[in-house]
């Protein structure tokens, strides 16, 4: 599953955002219904996000684009 990275690094903790460097993977952890996304800032760190709120903000970047493409 190919994933928006845009959105991923919104849910990066704000002093990592500052750093961040690069994203190494993601993956879906079935059995917790959640996103890992690993990065480096400078150091390796992972993030966990549920697929409810990646989906939720997915949805939410899509009708933005619709919206804007409307106005």
């Amino acid at each position: 599953m190919k994933y928006d990275y845009e959105i991923l690094f919104e849910f990066l903790p704000e002093e990592d955002k500052k750093n961040f460097l690069v994203w190494d993977s993601a993956f879906i952890n079935i059995s917790s219904e959640r996103i890992v996304a690993t990065y480096r800032a400078p150091f390796e760190e992972k993030i966990f996000i549920s697929l409810s709120d990646y989906d939720a903000r997915v949805k939410q970047k899509e009708r933005e684009i619709k919206l804007n493409a409307i106005i």
